[in-house]
């Protein structure tokens, strides 16, 4: 009978459980949050710089600067009097200006002196060409500059600065370029004039050689009396 009372007494409920909230286990969890957000912010901070860095220079005038030095290049191909190209400048040498005049025909001595005459004003007029085209590639030089000038100062990144500094070394090579048309079409004007007066020189004196290396002869006297009306 106890045993079947025992069964039939209810056993009591079990206590309800309770919540334990540990301080420092709180703070540690807020401190690891907050040093993995310092870390995101600082690779975010880090991407930004990277992203300035690589940001290329707003300002460009590489495709002004590139067609300006391909007609500069193409001034040497356009050359008249005077060639530039040494194999036609060898034969022109040998047609206008030969070494060897002796027994030189008059008439072909002229013909030679006119040609020369020809190639000297072509050449001339060349080099007063190619300064001309010069200064009209040259509109448009300082505005690239001061272009490349500013962009350089206010570049926020490495990559928009290097650009920057080479545009600048671009608008110089401009400058270069021109002058070295120009020492080219002077240096072909100066050839050109030397090589003129060394072939009339060699030409007079092959002259002077003909007319006094002639033997004497005796001049026959004339046909009809010159004293026939004297008075």
């Amino acid at each position: 009978m106890t045993a079947g009372l025992l069964i039939l007494i209810p056993a009591p409920q079990a206590a309800a459980q309770v919540t334990v909230f540990d301080p420092a286990n709180h703070v540690e969890n807020a401190l690891q949050t907050a040093r993995q957000l310092q870390s995101l912010t600082n690779e975010a901070q880090m991407l930004i710089n990277q992203a300035r860095d690589l940001a290329a220079s707003p300002y460009s005038h590489l495709l002004e600067t590139s067609q300006t030095l391909k007609d500069i290049a193409a001034l040497a191909g356009e050359v008249r009097g005077l060639a530039a190209d040494l194999g036609q400048l060898e034969r022109q040498f040998e047609e206008l200006y030969p070494t060897a005049v002796d027994g030189l025909d008059p008439r072909q001595a002229l013909e030679r002196a006119g040609a020369r005459n020809a190639n000297a004003r072509a050449t001339a007029q060349d080099l007063a060409a190619t300064a001309a085209e010069l200064e009209r590639l040259s509109q448009g030089r300082g505005g690239r500059l001061s272009g490349a000038l500013s962009a350089s100062q206010s570049a926020s990144g490495q990559t928009a600065a290097i650009q920057s500094s080479t545009q600048v070394l671009a608008v110089l090579a401009e400058d270069l370029g021109a002058m070295r048309a120009v020492l080219l079409a002077q240096s072909r004007l100066m050839a050109q004039d030397a090589a003129q007066t060394a072939a009339e020189r060699a030409g007079a004196a092959a002259a002077r050689r003909q007319y006094y290396g002639r033997a004497p002869s005796d001049i026959p006297p004339p046909a009809f009396d010159p004293f026939a009306n004297a008075r």
